[in-house]
């Protein structure tokens, strides 16, 4: 584009501002994790999300403002140190490592043991038990439209590799397939608590949905949401 600098950009940029996190956990009393069966939402614009689906919606609606899997439904392998922070993340192929200074490009092709080479040099805590210290990761960013009056998109990230992760990416994955785009179809977003089937375990967790719903419902919805704000009169 005229006007810009050219730059090698990694591949999870995004046009669109991203105004705040959808999520499906809080932190208790103690300040531990907490896994919950309603969307909340964090952010300068929480206030605007809570006005449109009030305390505890178990179903949003949402649209997704890109056809391309890597800027609405990006599935990666993430490496992190105990402080949280993101050593490396990429796709099985191609990733990014901090190298101190910024986020170096590696192919797989070049590294075959790029993996394990990252968990040998930063071992965190995972790694120190036994495992290979990746996390497989899903984030999903799209638009609300029933939250009225700020333009961007909202991201939901996940690490539910068993339940959450494959029914978001098949769903997503099969309307592609189907209807060669994403963009602009009304998805209701779920969310419910499910019973781990481990023996001897009845705990509980959070496993969230999407489904494709343009309903007249939802379409009357959504097309109530896009008229404009009428901004307040100046007195």
């Amino acid at each position: 584009m005229k006007g810009r600098i050219m730059r090698n950009e990694p591949i999870n940029r995004i046009s669109l501002p991203i105004i705040g996190k959808i999520k499906v956990g809080v932190k208790d009393e103690k300040g531990l994790p907490k896994s919950i069966d309603y969307f909340v939402s964090t952010g300068k614009y929480a206030g605007l999300f809570k006005k449109a689906y009030g305390e505890k919606p178990q179903t949003i609606q949402i649209v997704f403002a890109y056809d391309e899997p890597e800027k609405s439904c990006r599935e990666e392998y993430q490496y992190r140190d105990d402080a949280g922070k993101l050593v490396a993340y990429g796709d099985g192929e191609t990733f990014f490592v901090w190298n101190g200074k910024q986020y170096a490009q590696y192919s797989t092709k070049d590294y075959p043991d790029l993996m394990a080479g990252v968990a040998q040099k930063h071992p965190n805590r995972a790694v120190l038990n036994g495992g290979d210290g990746w996390i497989v990761t899903l984030t999903v960013t799209f638009i609300v439209p029933l939250v009225r009056g700020v333009g961007g998109v909202w991201q939901f990230t996940t690490k539910g590799t068993a339940s959450t992760i494959p029914n978001i990416r098949d769903t997503f994955d099969a309307i592609l397939e189907e209807k060669k785009f994403v963009k602009g179809i009304i998805f209701d977003m779920n969310v419910q608590f499910a019973v781990s089937q481990k023996p001897g375990d009845r705990s509980r967790y959070p496993v969230v949905t999407i489904v494709p719903n343009e309903s007249e419902g939802n379409l009357f919805k959504v097309k109530e949401a896009f008229k404009p704000v009428h901004l307040v009169e100046q007195k």
